[in-house]
């Protein structure tokens, strides 16, 4: 993705974190290397695909699912599926959201820690 990376240790995992266009992104990585969480924020949506790797077809048929119900309201989005779990929100210019795998994040994480 390149940009501006800073890395920050936390207890059994760290934070990576990559500023690039407007936008902040988070990886949350356990001590064994595995991603089990990220969270934007910025001026547009990231990358998704690139972000969740293997988890990106869970969160589109989700999603998929997610849209042909209704009546759609306009609020933010809050997707859980077999493995993942999805928050997204905001408008042009001012972005936010997490993903996190539950089943992934150490004991001495939670995900209201995730932002």
């Amino acid at each position: 993705m390149g940009g501006q990376k800073q890395s920050r240790a936390g207890q059994g995992y760290s934070i990576e974190t990559i500023t690039v266009a407007g936008m902040t992104i988070k990886e949350y990585v356990s001590s064994n290397g595995i991603v089990f969480a990220v969270a934007w924020r910025g001026t547009g949506a990231p990358d998704l695909p690139r972000l969740f790797g293997s988890y990106f077809d869970e969160y589109r048929d989700g999603l998929t699912a997610l849209q042909n119900r209704k009546p759609r309201i306009r609020k933010p989005l809050v997707l859980k599926t077999a493995h993942l779990v999805v928050e997204r929100a905001g408008h042009s210019r001012s972005m936010w959201g997490r993903a996190f795998i539950p089943a992934l994040l150490p004991a001495t994480i939670s995900p209201d820690d995730i932002q």
